[in-house]
């Protein structure tokens, strides 16, 4: 959403991106979930999406949170039209919040594992 409304780039999404689950097909919309690309390209594509979201918000004055966006033309989404400032806004940041969520609930098992086996690792015991 920052890119195609705040910044008007009518084709933001990268190969690997994927949308909602019941998003449906949409063409300039990529769903290859069979891609699996290595870590590092991951945190790159993700420091470039911070990189974007960063300069929308360094961008906004008072002004402009209460305006509205330029409708981009073509196919993809969201659908070409103009869009408050601050509901774009908001719709970021409730993503983010969301991909915490995810992220915190899907690294829990292996933060557990790796406790577990901190402690029973002969260096960690205590001494008596």
């Amino acid at each position: 959403m920052a890119s195609r409304c705040a910044l008007g780039d009518p084709s933001p999404w990268d190969p690997l991106d994927l949308p909602w689950d019941e998003m449906p097909d949409t063409p300039g919309v990529p769903r290859d979930r069979d891609v699996r690309p290595s870590l590092d390209v991951i945190l790159e594509l993700r420091r470039n999406r911070m990189s974007t979201v960063r300069e929308v918000v360094e961008g906004l004055t008072k002004v402009s949170l209460r305006g509205h966006t330029e409708p981009v033309e073509g196919p993809g989404w969201p659908e070409p039209r103009n869009y408050p400032v601050r509901e774009c806004l908001l719709f970021i940041l409730n993503e983010e919040w969301e991909h915490r969520l995810y992220a915190e609930r899907d690294l829990m098992p292996w933060r557990r594992a790796s406790r577990s086996a901190l402690f029973r690792s002969p260096s960690c015991r205590l001494s008596r």
